[in-house]
């Protein structure tokens, strides 16, 4: 590569780096994930000054290509998923026909003894037995060949708290499942739906940044559901964190 010398007319040294760097961008050169030079050695190979090297990968920055991370550098921010939230909403379902491959791994699950709170939201009695599971969801961007291991990515933490009475098996069947709810549907006959669900931003706390595979203090998108079966009738209250750096939600109203 030339150095850059001499700014061309209007264009500032810097702006010239910012821009060859945007344009290896989106030529593919630097992919999602991919790490950019360092301000050391952009300075080193264009021969600027270290300053001007750190104002053209904060002009990029600004323009929402890339993101730092403190003491490792700056990273091509992965495209972000559409994700829809509707009355029918389903991870892994909603995943794989964006043309992901999804999965689940189950981190804990065990039978609770319903509180106040937990009982007003899934509207039974103080007292009753849910099933509390927390799982770690997580996507490969390609389909895989039989003869290649998918690369997964985790996305996002579920915890679901579910009516025991309704589910007696449940604590068993899970960890035989490659989707919950896919287990509802086809063992159960339960057609679940989402009657109430709740946005927040958050900031990631240290487990969940382990989990999740981002900094502490990341942003993460948290969504708070009601779900009810074909009859209206309340079984599931979930909490889920996705990832604020692949996620933008989509709230629909309709069906």
């Amino acid at each position: 590569m030339k150095p850059i010398n001499q700014p061309q007319k209007g264009n500032s040294l810097y702006n010239q780096i910012a821009q060859k760097l945007i344009a290896d961008i989106e030529a593919g050169v630097y992919r999602p994930g991919d790490r950019l030079p360092s301000e050391n050695e952009l300075a080193t190979q264009y021969s600027v000054h270290r300053l001007t090297a750190r104002m053209a990968i904060t002009a990029v920055v600004d323009k929402d290509l890339v993101y730092r991370i403190q003491g490792r550098g700056a990273f091509v921010k992965e495209e972000k998923i559409d994700y829809s939230l509707n009355f029918n909403t389903n991870f892994t379902q909603t995943l794989f026909n964006l043309g992901y491959l999804p999965c689940i791994r189950i981190i804990s699950g065990k039978s609770i003894t319903v509180g106040e709170e937990l009982a007003s939201l899934l509207e039974t009695n103080v007292g009753n037995s849910v099933f509390r599971v927390k799982l770690l969801r997580a996507a490969s961007p390609t389909m895989a060949d039989s003869t290649t291991v998918p690369q997964m990515l985790p996305l996002c933490i579920s915890i679901s708290y579910l009516l025991l009475e309704k589910f007696p098996d449940l604590p068993v069947l899970i960890y035989k499942a490659h989707s919950l709810y896919s287990l509802l549907r086809n063992h159960y006959g339960i057609q679940p739906r989402r009657t109430r669900t709740q946005i927040e931003t958050q900031a990631a706390y240290k487990e969940e940044a382990k989990l999740l595979k981002i900094p502490p203090g990341s942003p993460v998108l948290t969504t708070k559901s009601q779900v009810c079966d074909q009859n209206n009738e309340l079984f599931e209250y979930t909490v889920s964190h996705f990832r604020g750096d692949r996620f933008s939600l989509d709230v629909s109203c309709k069906d």
